[in-house]
């Protein structure tokens, strides 16, 4: 259901007199461009799941802005359910923040001395004695065993049979490696090219919302290999990173997450979102068909 332009000027005490809404972007989640007062913002759903997180989130983002990190300028509301997210009449919940033109990341751009010291910056504000493998896809080869008995009829059933071993193998590699970095800190945890975009005053970070504990230096790798750049810039600027053989474990464990998400979506324990379930099945199956190969590049890659 979409929110109404009225509600959401009303809760962040903007003007509404000739203000429209009009949908921008649906994939983890909704999103919408508020035109008021010659003004332009960001709406965003938040999900009322773990608010606790979500809003612990929202104030590290709130920190990156006030330490020079680029991000766009959140706006409060006039009455908070957590962080800068608030409750509109039809029970929604969203959050507002400053609209930013620009494009995303393009794997031509020079972003590798940016990317490194922004990292290096990011990375000295909260670091943290312990953290877990949260956005990892750590899971047990029983939950595994149990998505397959529950998708006997999916496409993707067969491959995943023949793939259990491999992806008991490749969790256990990414946990040891998480276990091991000792690294941690409170990060974005989703820095892609397509969370960064280019404006005429550089680049600007966006979607905090996943921010939380991880690994700085498994971040960073990650976000280099991400972007096509080269990780020493990181360590140019201070920053540390795992030994070669780990270095690139998180994205495997992304991979992991990512494809568990996917498994849920087409048995229906998760909603699928704006995602065609024809297409999940897909691309389910090419995941573990190519998890082997995958791996074992990953595991050799600088």
């Amino acid at each position: 259901m979409p929110v109404e332009v009225e509600a959401v000027c009303a809760a962040f005490g903007l003007p509404a007199e000739r203000a429209t809404l009009r949908p921008h972007a649906y994939s983890s989640s909704r999103t919408w461009q508020l035109t008021t007062d010659g003004r332009q913002f960001l709406v965003k759903d938040v999900p009322g799941d773990w608010p606790a997180e979500r809003a612990a989130a929202m104030a590290f983002e709130k920190d990156a802005a006030a330490a020079g990190i680029p991000v766009p300028r959140q706006l409060a509301p006039l009455s908070p359910a957590f962080g800068c997210a608030t409750r509109l009449p039809d029970n929604s919940l969203v959050r507002v923040s400053e609209w930013v033109d620009g494009r995303p990341a393009r794997p031509t751009d020079d972003l590798a001395d940016w990317l490194g010291t922004t990292l290096a910056r990011l990375h000295a504000l909260r670091p943290l004695p312990e953290a877990e493998p949260v956005v990892y896809g750590i899971h047990p080869p029983e939950r595994w065993a149990q998505w397959l008995a529950a998708g006997r009829r999916r496409p993707w059933a067969d491959i995943l049979a023949r793939r259990l071993d491999d992806l008991a193998e490749t969790t256990d590699w990414v946990a040891a490696a998480f276990r091991a970095a000792g690294d941690y800190v409170f990060t974005h945890r989703d820095l892609e090219p397509w969370n960064v975009l280019l404006t005429p005053t550089g680049p600007v970070i966006i979607d905090w919302d996943g921010a939380g504990p991880d690994s700085a230096g498994l971040v960073a790798a990650h976000a280099a290999y991400s972007f096509g750049v080269d990780a020493n810039a990181y360590e140019a600027h201070g920053g540390r990173l795992p030994p070669v053989g780990d270095r690139l474990a998180r994205r495997a464990g992304l991979m992991l997450s990512r494809l568990a998400e996917r498994l849920q979506r087409t048995l229906g324990d998760l909603d699928p979102g704006p995602f065609a379930i024809d297409d999940l099945d897909r691309t389910a199956t090419e995941r573990l068909r190519d998890l082997p190969t995958f791996v074992a590049e990953l595991r050799k890659l600088k």
